[in-house]
């Protein structure tokens, strides 16, 4: 089956450095809190786990505009919690994120046993290597996430400035894109 969605790909920035200052434990609470906080704020705007790798989710949703909702209440979220609590006082979580849309094929992975959802699409493919675009706290939006904003929500799209008119895309034999980057870029606030 073929379908339109926005992705919302959110990773913990600087998980390398919260494990070689903290014992594995700490950083397990980390990462629990975190997704905890990102899947339920998610799931309020309408988002759905699509799965979880390492320090890292996929989200899906049916609009531009409730990903990009879900992406601001999570850098909020992020900035005022810090996950501490469900660490004791320990060390909080910033986040990357990046936001796309397009045309995705869904489908089923995985033996009968272990099954697993699929989203498989250049966009989706997009939004993984954007993470790595900005710094902690930044969310990365592709150019067609931007114009489908500029529909549904024009305000919001209002709030995100072109960084790359011509990005290289690793791995993508030459394909550029149009990279942009949310204006007012979350204070980072985690030790």
């Amino acid at each position: 089956m073929r379908q339109r969605l926005a992705t919302l790909f959110v990773d913990i920035a600087g998980s390398t450095r919260l494990l070689v200052h903290h014992p594995p434990e700490t950083v397990l609470g980390v990462v629990q809190c975190f997704m905890t906080l990102v899947t339920e704020i998610a799931s309020a705007h309408g988002g759905r786990v699509k799965d979880f790798e390492g320090d890292g989710v996929l989200l899906y949703f049916g609009s531009a505009r409730r990903a990009a909702e879900a992406a601001l209440a999570i850098r909020a979220a992020l900035d005022r919690d810090r996950c501490d609590a469900a660490c004791e006082g320990g060390p909080g979580a910033g986040a990357r994120m990046s936001l796309t849309i397009g045309e995705v094929a869904i489908g089923t992975v995985g033996s009968s046993g272990h099954p697993a959802l699929a989203l498989v699409g250049p966009s989706v493919n997009l939004g993984a290597r954007l993470l790595k675009v900005l710094a902690p706290g930044g969310i990365a939006a592709s150019e067609d996430l931007v114009g489908a904003l500029r529909v549904e929500a024009p305000t919001l799209a209002s709030r995100f400035r072109l960084i790359d008119a011509a990005m290289e895309v690793p791995g993508a034999d030459g394909l550029t894109v149009a990279v942009y980057a949310l204006a007012d870029p979350a204070p980072v606030h985690f030790r």
